[in-house]
């Protein structure tokens, strides 16, 4: 006997108790399942009394609906229990397991296998599709896996053919923070591996840190390749490396060297300060490579020294032979690259000193720059050293004071030296002049975000200039105090906001190497450092976010309100997602699926009028494409359920006009959504 009826018949009681009885009479769905349950009620008396119950609650005239809601919920689930099927009531669950080497003390998911099956396989091997069933799972059901089979499926889709599954595995790991899975991601370790292993190491270094030291070590006297680089890299985790690093500074070539270097260069430490001050005489262009995103202090020093020495060649640029100003091009480039991050009043004079000298160095850039051979090729000084989390801002033309606006901006955002906040500060207001300088604006405006007093005052003077007595917002000045609210970034776990950015390593042999690629990197592109996040207070977020709606709307200022949006305060949610609801309403096709996605960030719920929207303002919409958009919107299923009826009754009455749209066809296609 197929007894599946009896269980979807529960799952439509379930759902009628949770939306109300108002409504019993016109659910479409509890009449199919009780339809679909009438054969069953000739197999006993007990199915044809649920079969009664059931029915009775789609009639009109039902005189006690709660009564015979909470009778027929009853029955079923005491059916249910007599049918010998092991179930738990409620959404799923976990139950700890015995901390044995097999599971290594994870938790095992209460769901049934036909549900981690098709997950399981999605992970393990390969196929099509596969990449989707994975990540449409983790969107909608990421309880699952928590499961220790699927963590253990996940080690082994590190090493997945289709490099998007395991780069996003990767980072799902290192996400979940989990250091039970340590056990696994050391089991079968390979050091002559190829990138399984390199995301292993990754991955065990992010959860581990130092405490793993010993394995890195172990490891690295049989890695080759990739995988040694990536061991490495990982030595900077434990401070008492020192000694070992210097000593494969002698020892390792060519890229694996390199990352030694830089390694060693994040360490403060006198032996490290004295293997760089003996390279800077040697080499000083290597030792400012090396140097470009540490914040150590002797590092700051040797920067110092080296941007003096730049200075002091710079009053006789002019006369010297071509390649002479190709050489001090290229060191002003390192230079000034090298600044950042570096704090103290030293670092704050190397700014001074280059301002100072901006006419022969922009007469340097002009006469040294050579036409890009494509679009992608720019110069490093306007891209600066952190990448934010939505886009990046470039700055316009060949000029040093972009350029140390830009670097002076992204060394804030990593050391909140009092001496460069000061910095920041003085060179924006342009010293007595009258005048600020916009090319400061962002720094200036990430001291004051960063600070405990409400600068929205001060934003609001800072981008409105008056243009014939006539108060008028600068475009150009909005972009700056969008830029550096840009890095600012609401942490849903920890509940407050921080300053985050990503290092990026870009020297101007990969760019006019054709490796540039917009804002996407290749592997080695990135910087070792990787991500800078600094918590920050923000306690006029209110009044800073009720400014940036009332500007003027475009996609960058779009982003920056979604990524400020604050789990915890749901009336300011509120405030963003009335603003992004309203902004669906008039957007354009292109547009709005961008910003369903940043409503649903906001933890939007009403999904009334979006469906009728859509369909007003493009008539000639598919059904595929009216599927996917309603599938998309935010609330439950049956508010979505609900919009999908309200734009059929409207297209079956004449309200809404269509061109070729089935709703017959996209009534079952929903209804198959549903069910799912």
């Amino acid at each position: 006997m197929n007894t599946e009826p009896i269980y979807e018949l529960r799952e439509r009681l379930r759902a009628a108790a949770m939306a109300g009885t108002s409504l019993l009479s016109e659910d479409f769905r509890l009449k199919r399942a009780c339809e679909a349950f009438r054969p069953l009620e000739k197999a006993s008396p007990v199915f044809a009394k649920v079969g009664q119950l059931a029915a009775k609650l789609t009639e009109p005239d039902c005189q006690d609906p709660q009564g015979a809601l909470l009778d027929a919920i009853t029955l079923v689930d005491a059916v249910i229990c007599t049918l010998g099927t092991v179930d738990v009531a409620g959404e799923i669950e976990y139950a700890e397991v015995l901390n044995t080497e097999e599971n290594m003390g994870s938790l095992i998911v209460n769901a049934p296998y036909s549900t981690l099956k098709e997950l399981l396989e999605a992970l393990t091997t390969s196929g099509s599709g596969h990449y989707g069933t994975v990540c449409d799972t983790h969107d909608h059901h990421p309880e699952l896996f928590r499961d220790y089979r699927v963590k253990h499926a996940l080690v082994q889709a590190l090493g997945a053919s289709y490099s998007e599954l395991a780069e996003d595995v990767e980072h799902w790991l290192i996400e979940d923070d989990d250091k039970t899975i340590l056990p696994a991601l050391y089991k079968d370790f390979d050091p002559k591996g190829k990138k399984e292993m390199v995301r292993r190491v990754r991955v065990i270094g992010a959860l581990a840190g130092a405490d793993a030291n010993d394995f890195y070590i172990k490891m690295l006297g049989e890695a080759q390749k990739d995988v040694r680089t990536e061991l490495i890299k990982a030595l900077r985790y434990e401070p008492g490396n020192v000694s070992l690093l210097l000593d494969l500074s002698k020892t390792e070539k060519g890229k694996n060297k390199d990352k030694v270097y830089e390694m060693l260069a994040a360490v403060q430490d006198e032996r490290v300060k004295d293997f760089y001050r003996e390279l800077a005489k040697k080499k000083p262009d290597n030792a400012l490579k090396y140097l470009r995103n540490t914040t150590a202090e002797w590092a700051a020093e040797l920067v110092a020294d080296l941007s003096d020495d730049l200075v002091a060649k710079l009053d006789t640029a002019a006369s010297v032979p071509e390649k002479e100003k190709q050489e001090l091009l290229g060191r002003l480039r390192s230079v000034v690259r090298a600044l950042f991050g570096k704090g103290g009043t030293r670092i704050c004079e190397c700014y001074r000193n280059l301002l100072a000298q901006k006419e022969k160095i922009n007469a340097l850039l002009r006469e040294t720059w050579k036409e890009p051979k494509n679009s992608y090729e720019k110069d490093v000084l306007q891209y600066g050293a952190l990448m934010p989390p939505q886009f990046w801002y470039k700055t316009k033309g060949m000029d040093i004071e972009a350029s140390l606006g830009k670097f002076l901006h992204h060394s804030v955002i990593v050391n909140p030296d009092p001496a460069l906040q000061a910095l920041a500060l003085e060179l924006y207001q342009n010293g007595n002049s009258g005048k600020t300088n916009a090319k400061f604006l962002s720094a200036a405006a990430t001291v004051k975000l960063s600070g405990d007093e409400n600068c929205v005052d001060w934003l609001e003077r800072q981008t409105t200039e008056k243009v014939l007595l006539i108060s008028k917002r600068s475009g150009e000045r909005l972009m700056a105090v969008i830029e550096a609210v840009n890095y600012i970034m609401w942490d849903r776990k920890e509940n407050r906001y921080h300053l985050y950015g990503s290092y990026v390593d870009c020297d101007p042999e990969d760019l006019h190497a054709g490796r540039w690629n917009g804002l996407v990197y290749e592997d080695d592109f990135y910087s070792d450092y990787g991500n800078v996040e600094r918590n920050i207070e923000l306690p006029h977020a209110k009044e800073l976010i009720g400014w940036l709606i009332r500007q003027e709307a475009s996609q960058q200022l779009e982003k920056v309100l979604a990524q400020l949006a604050p789990a915890n305060d749901e009336a300011l949610c509120r405030e963003i997602g009335e603003y992004f609801y309203q902004r669906i309403l008039n957007a354009s096709n292109n547009d709005r699926n961008r910003l369903v996605n940043y409503l649903k960030l906001c933890g939007w719920k009403d999904c009334r009028g979006l469906g009728v929207n859509v369909v007003k303002k493009d008539p000639g919409i598919t059904m595929w494409n009216l599927y996917g958009w309603l599938i998309s919107l935010p609330g439950s299923k049956e508010a979505i359920m609900e919009e999908m009826r309200t734009v059929c009754r409207m297209i079956k009455s004449g309200e809404l006009k269509v061109k070729k749209l089935n709703t017959e066809e996209l009534e079952g296609y929903m209804d198959r959504w549903y069910m799912a």
